[in-house]
Parts: structure tokens; C-alpha cells; sequence
């Protein structure tokens, strides 16, 4: 039963909710947890602040099973998550998480986001961007459309490929819904 269940990370900007730039992504934030959880996929997060609690509390709003991977100082835990502690330093962390995901989605983000966006395509998750959120996610998405010889969908070279650029919260779902499909 639980082996079945399509895990989907969000990874994104830390921070107070109500300041830039977590504040100009929130309600995306919280509308794309309410669609994850809608749709029964567990979510994982960094179990902290910012994009993670606004789509931590989206999701659990609808039902959603909400796992908070944290690291060993973590602090202000979300209580819209269960709380999986690691013990690991922040990037450790961001390894479990990832490698924890069965597709990762990006939005917007700082320096920790954009080494998670890299991790997550080296470990050949899907990784969902979306288009708009500003931060690192907006510039890996400029890159991918005007270097060409990454195919729009890779983020070296190797052209591994599993890179998607969404536009709103239904083309991620929709993807969502290929990947888990594909999977199947």
C-alpha cells in the first residue's frame, strides 16, 4: 500500500511567508500544495519556513500525508508536517529528501534551491521549474531556453533529459500525472 504512494518534493525559497521573496510566491505555494494533496500525493519538504510551509500547510488542508525532512539544527519546524529528522547538515539533508522524491517541483529559490535543482537532476529525478517564481528556478529556466544544446530538458552536457518547465499549477499536476503514469 504504502510502497504504491507517488512522492512529490517541493523545494524552494526559506523565510518569513509575509516578506519578499517568499511572499511573492505564497499563494502559488499554497495552491500547489491544496492540488497535491487534492490528488493524494505524499509531499515532502524541508520541513521548515517559507515555500515549505506554505505548501506543507496546502497539502495538509486537503489530507494529505506531509513529511518534513529536516536537517540537525532545523528550527521552526512547519506543523503541517510530520517531522523526519536527520541529524545531517543542510545539504546531507537536501540528499535525502531528494533521494527520497519520486519528482521534485522548483519554486523560485536562493543558493540552497539552486545546489537541490542540480542534486535532484544528477540523481535523475524529474524536476518540475516553475516558470515565474523568480530565483533560481527563473534563471535555470532562462538558461535551458537559450542554450540549445541542452535540449530544453537537461541540465549538462549528457542530455540526461527529465527537466520540465511548468507555467501554472495545472501543466505541473498535469506532468505530475505523466510521470506517475510512466512510472506505473
Amino acid at each position: 500500500m504504502y510502497r504504491d504512494m507517488f512522492k512529490v518534493a517541493v523545494i524552494g525559497y526559506a523565510g518569513d511567508i509575509d516578506k519578499p521573496p517568499v511572499s511573492h510566491v505564497s499563494d502559488i505555494a499554497l495552491r500547489l500544495g491544496n492540488a497535491l494533496g487534492k490528488e493524494k500525493y505524499v509531499v515532502l519538504t524541508g520541513g521548515r519556513d517559507g515555500v515549505m510551509h506554505l505548501v506543507s500547510k496546502g497539502a495538509a488542508e486537503e489530507g494529505a500525508i506531509v513529511l518534513g525532512i529536516t536537517p540537525y539544527a532545523s528550527g521552526g519546524i512547519t506543523p503541517y508536517a510530520i517531522e523526519i529528522s536527520t541529524g545531517l547538515d543542510m545539504a546531507m539533508r537536501s540528499g535525502v529528501l531528494l533521494n527520497s522524491a519520486d519528482a521534485v517541483v522548483s519554486i523560485g529559490g536562493a543558493a540552497g534551491t539552486s545546489i537541490e535543482i542540480f542534486m535532484a537532476y544528477s540523481y535523475r529525478k524529474p524536476l518540475i521549474l516553475m516558470r515565474g517564481t523568480g530565483g533560481w528556478t527563473d534563471r535555470i529556466i532562462k538558461i535551458l531556453e537559450e542554450d540549445t544544446s541542452l535540449n530544453g530538458n537537461s541540465l549538462d552536457y549528457r542530455l540526461a533529459g527529465g527537466v520540465y518547465i511548468a507555467d501554472s499549477i495545472e501543466d505541473v499536476m498535469k506532468i505530475l500525472r505523466e510521470i506517475r503514469a510512466n512510472r506505473e
